[in-house]
């Protein structure tokens, strides 16, 4: 059982981890190519040596790494062949020394069709702090790269090749932010340069942007004189892998202009943007794509649409308009499913608009900047209070259990699994800030992976208990001895129990408590704060209430009410296990015409009900299999 739970845990961490170390270090080879190879050739000459050489030692780096990484999702071995084919034609242009615009113009493609191919996360989570940046910069780049960037640190005198300087117009006109980030991500092979993924991401990102941003000429960026207000480089995956020089080219001076309006002000795209907002881009997206017949992608951007965006605001669209969160997230699930069976784009687009409508009335509802006081604490409180409940009752069920079982000694188990599954909740809570990126699909796949193993325990807890509750085995558990009768492993499977299911919902209410966090002001923070206070205190009652009148059962009855509490909890955990993987993707939805039930987790899907009607089914089977042996 103690292999069993490290598993769960290693999986839960692992599945929630971007799988991006190779691709990052290919981007950043083919970005370097592009900047430096100027500095290696000109007019078909070499011009030193020694970066000629390490461009073809990069050239043929990139060609083989491709060759290694696993065909795209889309398009598969043909994308694939024609990136290779591309690394290749990379090398021809470096040993027959092309000009530096030819292969600028080749490794600018090969960075946005991988970028593109491998879904790559491009963009920061939370808005680069370039106050906090200066102090990293000083702490750990100042002594190579100079106070003030100009690549004259004290510990500058003779590095070669010598530190960067972040001044030089020309280098920062080639270097997208992305690449910088990936940089100070990987560090530079054979180089002073070395890697600081010691660093948060967030950390990284600041860095980044403010090293990224050194060369603004300032006074050319007053925002008095732009005209942002249709610009490209609004979007923010956009601006993080778009050169100046190529702002310069797509969008004119002005572009150039606003790009560097943006590298010094990361904030004008946290300030605006919202979770509704983030779901009405995704669902253009979804547009776009399924009219060029790409429904893979599309149907990912609607998964998108729902987990970035929406799920994390639905919620506080409940403290207001309940129906109204159940209509457009009934609307999003039919459209997940049209998009899978390739109906006509005017359906799609028609269902988009109608799901448009509804969420700007959701978005009316919640203001446009904030939520209200009231708001917050219902809020604050109804996610704790909805998600705490089902792991309190598992954990103060088997609490009274050991309890009335005289084997207090084994709550140190329980009060393993549970103590272990909040701390991991904090570590999760810490990494979702600084280190890996939480994306709603792994998300959900956590809690559908975590919930259909909680289930299976549950169903084998809730057996063990009602086991004992006949004749025959209720002589035969007292004639064992009751207080040696619970074997390590049965102990062991309690901790796992107590694990996971806490884990599950600690999970979910951090990952809700930062959306929450983000919508609100000053007052409404401190409004969630007492709602997840009251929260907590409805809970400790319940608790009490359990252990306190559980315990005063007769021993058999009390072995066939825990027993048949753990298997309701094994079909709603199933139910909710089953939705949260058809929310992610990973299960196909089939709507059936049925009542809805969240607190029980039955859902209107044929796939979740099934599996519902099946457990019940097997607990039905297996209890007449043991009462025609009694």
């Amino acid at each position: 059982m103690k292999v069993f739970i490290s598993s769960v845990i290693l999986f839960l961490l692992l599945v929630t981890r971007p799988l991006m170390a190779d691709t990052q270090q290919l981007l950043q080879l083919i970005d370097y190519v592009g900047v430096d190879y100027s500095g290696a050739v000109a007019d078909g000459m070499v011009i030193n040596e020694a970066e000629y050489a390490e461009m073809q030692d990069f050239a043929a780096g990139i060609s083989q790494q491709l060759g290694d990484l696993a065909n795209p999702e889309t398009a598969g071995d043909s994308l694939k062949a024609s990136l290779i084919a591309d690394s290749q034609n990379l090398s021809l242009l470096v040993e027959q020394k092309a000009s530096p615009d030819k292969v600028k113009q080749l490794t600018t493609k090969m960075h946005q069709r991988i970028i593109t191919a491998y879904q790559i996360k491009v963009t920061p989570r939370k808005q680069p702090n370039l106050k906090r940046a200066q102090g990293l910069y000083a702490e750990h780049c100042a002594s190579c790269h100079g106070v003030t960037g100009y690549g004259d640190g004290v510990a500058a005198t003779g590095m070669e090749p010598a530190p960067i300087n972040f001044h030089d117009v020309q280098r920062y006109q080639q270097r997208t932010l992305y690449g910088l980030h990936s940089t100070i991500t990987q560090g530079v092979s054979d180089t002073a340069m070395g890697a600081y993924d010691n660093l948060s991401d967030a950390d990284r990102w600041s860095l980044a942007f403010y090293v990224g941003s050194m060369a603004v000429d300032v006074p050319a960026t007053d925002a008095a004189n732009l005209d942002m207000s249709a610009s490209p480089l609004l979007d923010i995956n956009k601006l993080t892998i778009t050169t100046p020089d190529q702002a310069a080219d797509l969008y004119g001076e002005e572009g150039a202009k606003i790009m560097a309006f943006l590298r010094l002000h990361p904030e004008m795209f946290y300030d605006k943007a919202s979770k509704l907002d983030f779901a009405k881009q995704r669902l253009a997206d979804v547009i776009t794509a399924y009219k060029n017949n790409q429904h893979k992608k599309a149907y990912r951007y609607a998964v998108e649409a729902y987990l970035e965006g929406f799920e994390l605001v639905e919620q506080n669209i409940n403290a207001f308009d309940k129906p109204l969160r159940l209509e457009i997230e009934t609307l999003m699930t039919h459209l997940r499913n049209k998009i899978r069976k390739g109906v006509s784009v005017e359906i799609i687009e028609s269902d988009i608009a109608l799901i448009n409508e509804k969420l700007d009335i959701a978005d009316d509802l919640l203001g446009s900047k904030s939520l209200s006081g009231e708001a917050a604490f219902a809020s604050a409180f109804f996610i704790l209070l909805r998600e705490g409940l089902e792991a309190l009752l598992i954990v103060a069920a088997l609490a009274a259990f050991l309890v009335r079982t005289k084997r207090k000694d084994g709550l140190k188990f329980i009060h393993l699994g549970w103590i272990s599954a909040l701390a991991l909740g904090v570590l999760t809570w810490w990494a979702s800030l600084s280190i890996i990126n939480i994306s709603g699909a792994s998300r959900e796949i956590t809690e559908g992976v975590a919930a259909i193993v909680a289930t299976l325990v549950l169903l084998y807890v809730g057996f063990w208990m009602h086991d004992k509750t006949s004749a025959a085995q209720w002589k035969k558990f007292i004639d064992d001895n009751m207080e040696k009768a619970l074997t390590s492993g049965t102990l062991w499977t309690l901790t796992g129990l107590s694990f996971i299911a806490v884990y599950r919902e600690a999970f979910e209410t951090i990952l809700f408590y930062q959306a929450l966090w983000a919508q609100t002001n000053e007052a409404g923070q401190h409004m969630a704060l007492s709602g997840f206070v009251s929260a907590v205190a409805v809970l400790v009652v319940v608790g009490w209430l359990i252990m306190r009148y559980s315990v005063r059962l007769p021993l058999r009855q009390f072995f066939a009410v825990t027993g048949g509490l753990m298997f309701v909890l094994a079909i709603i955990f199933a139910g909710k296990g089953v939705a949260a993987l058809q929310e992610a993707g990973v299960i196909v939805s089939s709507p059936v015409n049925f009542v809805r039930i969240d607190l029980l987790g039955v859902y209107p899907n044929l796939q979740g009900l099934f599996v519902q009607l099946a457990l019940i089914a097997l607990a039905i089977f297996l209890w007449n299999k043991k009462s025609a042996k009694v």
